[in-house]
C-alpha cells in the first residue's frame, strides 16, 4: 500500500536497463539466448530451494545410496 503504480516512463527505463544487462551477458549472441535466459529465470524461483531440491539433498536411503 502507499506505493504508486509504475508509469510508462518508469517501465521503459526498467526495460532499457534489462535489455542492456542481457546484452552485456551475451544473451542476444545466440538464436536461443533469450529463451535460455527466460527458462533460467523461471527455474530459479520455482525449483531452487523447494521441495524437489530438498528431496535430492536428503540423506541417502536404502533405495538411493548416492
Amino acid at each position: 500500500m502507499g506505493e504508486s503504480e509504475p508509469v510508462g516512463e518508469d517501465i521503459q527505463d526498467a526495460l532499457d536497463w534489462a535489455r542492456q544487462r542481457l546484452e552485456e551477458m551475451g544473451v542476444f549472441m545466440t538464436q536461443d539466448g533469450l529463451r535460455w535466459a527466460a527458462a533460467h529465470g523461471l527455474v530459479l524461483p520455482v525449483w531452487r530451494n523447494g521441495p524437489i531440491e530438498d528431496a535430492h539433498a536428503s540423506r541417502p536411503t536404502s533405495r538411493r545410496t548416492a
